[in-house]
């Protein structure tokens, strides 16, 4: 594993490609790099992730500020998507208007609306509502993850 923190010009330079989430830039900026991806940390705290060169908001930072649309799941999804699995159509419940394809979502349970997983749309939301089986969102980040889990294995 790699960190090293990342300068006031760099995190503003960040910050200006980023819509959804603002770094603090007086906050202790790093970023990690290691064999399971690369990740921003906010005073210690991981805040994005890093696919295929676009950065995305870790659950830690959807839990404090959800700015993400929704993908709801039923409760037998739930140990399978916690388990890094693809979200497929017929375990979708809802789906939140407005999702365009390849656009990151996140993914909530049916019974509690807790927030299970960020992903991308693999299709746009209409498309999505006319499916009936499939793999509809690409998941990035779960709960149990090395990110989720990135202070518990630090201390």
């Amino acid at each position: 594993m790699h960190k090293r923190s990342i300068p006031k010009r760099e995190v503003r330079d960040l910050n200006s490609t980023i819509s959804f989430f603002q770094l603090d830039i007086k906050a202790t900026i790093e970023i990690v790099e290691d064999t399971r991806g690369t990740t921003i940390l906010q005073e210690g705290e991981p805040v994005l992730l890093l696919h295929q060169d676009k950065w995305f908001p870790t659950l830690q930072t959807l839990n404090k500020s959800n700015t993400l649309n929704k993908i709801t799941v039923d409760m037998g999804a739930i140990p399978f998507v916690c388990s890094g699995a693809d979200v497929m159509r017929p375990g979708i419940k809802a789906i939140e208007d407005g999702i365009a394809k390849d656009a990151p979502v996140v993914v909530i349970d049916e019974k509690y609306g807790k927030l299970l997983a960020v992903g991308i749309s693999l299709f746009s939301s209409e498309e999505m509502k006319k499916m009936e089986r499939g793999k509809v969102i690409k998941n990035l980040h779960y709960v149990g993850d090395w990110i989720w889990n990135f202070n518990k294995a630090t201390e």
